[in-house]
């Protein structure tokens, strides 16, 4: 590690206090979806702080047109701003983004020790809803900048710092920072990977399934047909068809992983009365997908599946299931090992003694595939939060582990974007 890493690093190590406090005060503002304003306005505060210039608008869903497969639950954007944060390089360098999301999930109060929005700080870790998914990593984003900024080095290649909204929902954050025009040559998403580098990010999307029967009273149930009866079949080819994906859809840096473009049936809706024949059922679920598919192969594919066991079936085949697919979809995507993005992190992560380097894939969808198809930006998810806390109950993230992506990151950015040698 050369002189100006080790000044930047060691700086970081002084900076502890100060990623604490930003950090807990950042996990205190309740940035559920839709409501991420007061969050967005401390981070941009932080960014300006820094020296930055800030760039904070509010996406609408004709960002999203670059995207012909986006799916949201909601398409109005109106109290939920995206902020970039510019830091401007003296030319002839790479550019980075550095990209981040605000929003968080839910919460239920009653399963938490303390409250979700406390940001306590307790043993090295700081808990709180966002902590680690992915706060933690937005914070370990800004410190990398300020510790270059404060060791008095000028980097050559543009940062744009992305603090976006609605990745839990679909993406339009990302999609909309693209739209806006902000693409480099390079990009770190800081979701809670643990410090593990992931060139490669899954692809995700929610389907429902409709299927119709006939009503009747349950007593003379033969002048009826059971939709539930019927749905049954269309869930058994769904879980031979994921099977058929475990067995056939592999990629290497999933090989640790038994089935990770899976098929779940997370909800069941229908019927109305005990003693009636119910006339209509629909289940809703979610569908993984390889980095190495595209997002229409995949749907495709489940809907031939479901069409096939229709085919078997005299009711089904006059009443055939309808597919739909609705609210959610983050494309997958990826990049080579041998790119040079991967390397310089790598190298970086071995340089500052990073016990163990692995190289994965995301096991949840991601920004990284929107940036890579849309803004033609290589990007790895790379960040400090351990996945295994992200969407419980007490989520928390080690301290140590953001100061220690921060480093990563800061010396990245020195290796990517280049800087004046004094």
């Amino acid at each position: 590690m050369n002189e100006t890493k080790k000044k930047v690093s060691i700086l970081l190590d002084k900076k502890i206090n100060e990623t604490v406090r930003i950090l807990a005060d950042f996990v205190q503002y309740p940035s559920l979806a839709g409501y991420e304003k007061e969050a967005q306005e401390f981070i941009a505060k932080e960014m300006k702080l820094a020296s930055l210039d800030v760039d904070l608008w509010e996406p609408t869903i004709e960002d999203t047109y670059i995207n012909p497969t986006f799916l949201t639950t909601v398409d109005i954007f109106s109290g939920s701003p995206n902020v970039v944060g510019t830091f401007k390089g003296t030319g002839g360098g790479k550019s980075m983004i550095l990209n981040g999301h605000v929003d968080v999930v839910p919460v239920n109060d009653s399963d938490w020790d303390k409250s979700p929005w406390s940001g306590a700080y307790e043993d090295g870790r700081i808990y709180g809803r966002g902590a680690s998914d992915m706060k933690g990593g937005l914070v370990s984003h800004l410190m990398a900048i300020k510790a270059i900024a404060e060791s008095g080095i000028k980097l050559k290649g543009d940062v744009y710092l992305q603090s976006v909204i609605g990745e839990e929902t679909g993406g339009i954050g990302t999609l909309s920072a693209i739209s806006r025009g902000y693409c480099a040559d390079g990009a770190i998403i800081s979701e809670p990977t643990d410090l593990v580098i992931c060139p490669v990010s899954m692809g995700a999307m929610w389907f429902r399934i409709f299927v119709k029967g006939r009503a009747a009273h349950a007593g003379t149930s033969e002048f009826g047909v059971n939709a539930i009866s019927k749905m049954c079949l269309v869930i058994g080819a769904l879980n031979e068809f994921n099977d058929f994906r475990s067995k056939n859809t592999r990629h290497p840096l999933y090989k640790n992983i038994l089935n990770p473009f899976n098929i779940n049936v997370g909800a069941v809706r229908g019927g109305s009365f005990p003693t009636s024949v119910p006339d209509e059922i629909y289940i809703e679920g979610r569908m993984a997908i390889s980095p190495d598919e595209e997002v229409e192969e995949a749907r495709t594919a489940l809907e031939n599946a479901v069409m096939e066991a229709a085919t078997n079936d005299e009711w089904l085949v006059t009443m055939p299931p309808q597919v739909e697919w609705y609210g959610f979809c983050l494309s997958p995507g990826g990049i080579s090992l041998e790119h040079p993005l991967v390397n310089t992190v790598k190298s970086n992560c071995l340089s500052l003694g990073l016990s163990e380097t692995v190289i994965s894939g995301t096991p949840w969808g991601t920004d990284a595939g929107a940036l890579i198809k849309y803004a033609n930006t290589p990007t790895i998810v790379f960040g400090p939060g351990p996945g295994s806390t992200a969407h419980q109950a007490n989520e928390y993230i080690d301290v140590q582990k953001v100061i220690e992506a921060s480093k990563v990151i800061a010396c990245t950015l020195l290796d990517w974007c280049d800087y004046e040698k004094l």
